[in-house]
């Protein structure tokens, strides 16, 4: 198209000799794009993006449910996992963990550190690779080795200033010494979103191995771990929850006094990428439909502009018409201008939604799942680029064929004629002037009763009672770990 950059020159002049209806037009559509592309971001992360974990579509995490006792979410016992382990066909491997909020003493002042027990076989599943050293061998998921654990990237640089030298050394855990085996590297992390230990560790600090002796295959009083799996390729979930359904079955025929029949016990299987967004979906789709009414209002209110800045050119566009300008060149050239102003309300929208992704990390960090994977990325630039040409073609269409289908001869009468011309001009836009505030006006209106309606969820909820009096209440925790207190064991 040779007269591309002819169009985009002239449009570029046109804004510059109206700089307010400019920056209107630019602000409108910024904040629009901006909101949208800032929810997107979420999603997309949430969503689109895989867990930074290898064949992340086939990882699933078990709970422990008894449905007849109210019990929606539970553990599992050393015996329920020597259950799954070997009665399940379906998964490739299985995995077992337990943590919390551990002492760490030595090499500094102590603190407590989130530290997770977990099989050797967790990392290969996960496709974890040291940075530094190794990682658990099989060896040491049996009694008898020397305690080995394997730092965060984290923690290492946090608390040992990065020393490589840390591999091989000794530090103290609840009062127990482990040799470091290997640092993992930055880019693998085991938050609470992905392995919700029962002790609420926000996030895997320290991994150390967990040797299950013989007798934790019959320990079924404790249910305290986390189980991970792995399905094998071509196997759905549906046919994984069926064969666990038949586990589960078994299980309550032979262990009644474990497991009452009124309990109903069985084991759930849940993609891990669903019990990490958990139940945000809904809320999302809410946030993506009120920013897309945004959106359509800020489109609304441009249309408007346009309109009224096209009606005012009818004279420039009517000589135009007269100088042999064909309707597909005029409407060409609005169009350009149009998309011209969508790209930039776009360019100003990626900056707003940048700032705003800002506010998500700083106000999200307990309420946000995947918080650290959320940001403007090749994909929610690709997106901001689509919606802006889309818009441009929303609110530039209608006012281009408006333009477009102008009479010669009475144009450039009416021009002749001064304001009465311009008056004619105006009355013959009103219909499509008319559709446009009526469009802003209904979507207004929808965008304010879905935020009334959401206001008063929130306060509802605010105000259930609790069934107690909460004046004056404190809750704290109290873990009894360490040799001092070490009343049971596992292997």
């Amino acid at each position: 198209m040779p007269s591309l950059p002819q169009d985009l020159r002239y449009a570029v002049r046109t804004f510059a000799r109206n700089p307010g209806f400019t920056l209107a037009a630019l602000l409108s559509l910024a904040i629009g794009i901006g909101a949208n592309t800032s929810i997107f971001s979420v999603a997309n992360a949430l969503f689109l993006r895989p867990l930074p974990y290898r064949n992340a579509d086939r990882l699933v995490i078990l709970w422990n449910r008894s449905p007849g006792l109210n019990i929606t979410q539970d553990w599992f016992s050393t015996a329920q996992y020597s259950d799954i382990k070997t009665g399940h066909r379906g998964f490739e491997q299985v995995a077992i963990a337990i943590g919390g909020n551990y002492n760490l003493t030595g090499d500094g002042e102590p603190e407590r550190v989130g530290t997770v027990r977990v099989s050797s076989n967790l990392f290969p599943m996960l496709g974890a690779r040291p940075l530094h050293g190794r990682l658990f061998t099989s060896d040491e998921d049996a009694p008898g080795h020397t305690p080995a654990a394997v730092l965060s990237f984290g923690m290492w640089t946090r608390r040992y200033g990065a020393d490589p030298r840390m591999v091989g050394r000794s530090i103290t855990i609840n009062g127990q010494p482990y040799q470091v085996v290997g640092v993992l590297p930055r880019s693998f992390s085991l938050p609470h979103e992905v392995l919700p230990t029962l002790g609420g560790a926000e996030e895997a600090e320290i991994l150390v191995n967990l040797p299950l002796g013989p007798a934790a295959s019959r320990v079924r009083d404790h249910e305290d771990y986390n189980i991970m799996g792995q399905l094998k390729p071509g196997v759905s979930l549906s046919q994984a929850q069926a064969e666990m359904d038949t586990i589960t079955a078994r299980l309550r025929h032979d262990y009644p006094e474990v497991y009452p029949p009124n309990g109903g016990m069985t084991f759930s299987i849940v993609p891990l990428l669903e019990q990490v967004v958990g139940d945000v979906r809904p809320m999302l789709a809410v946030l993506l439909g009120s920013v897309g009414f945004v959106l359509l209002i800020a489109c609304a209110n441009v249309a408007n502009l346009l309109l009224s800045r096209a009606i005012a050119r009818q004279k420039e566009m009517g000589v135009r018409a007269a100088l042999g300008a064909t309707r597909g060149r005029i409407v060409r050239q609005l169009l350009t201008e149009s998309l011209l102003l969508a790209l930039g309300g776009g360019a100003l929208g990626t900056l707003f939604a940048a700032w705003s992704v800002r506010w998500v990390h700083v106000l999200g960090t307990r309420s946000v799942p995947r918080l650290q994977d959320i940001g403007i990325d090749g994909r929610v630039l690709l997106f901001t680029l689509l919606l802006s040409l889309f818009s441009g073609m929303l609110f530039g269409l209608a006012p281009a064929l408006r333009v477009s289908r102008l009479d010669l001869y009475t144009t450039l009468k009416d021009a002749g004629r001064g304001s009465a011309g311009i008056g004619a001009m105006w009355r013959r836009g009103n219909p499509m002037r008319k559709l446009l505030v009526i469009s802003e006006l209904a979507l207004s209106v929808v965008l304010l009763i879905g935020a009334g309606l959401l206001i008063r969820s929130f306060a509802q909820l605010q105000s259930v009672p609790l069934g107690f009096h909460r004046g004056n209440l404190l809750t704290f925790d109290l873990t009894m770990a360490g040799r001092k207190y070490a009343d049971r064991k596992w292997c």
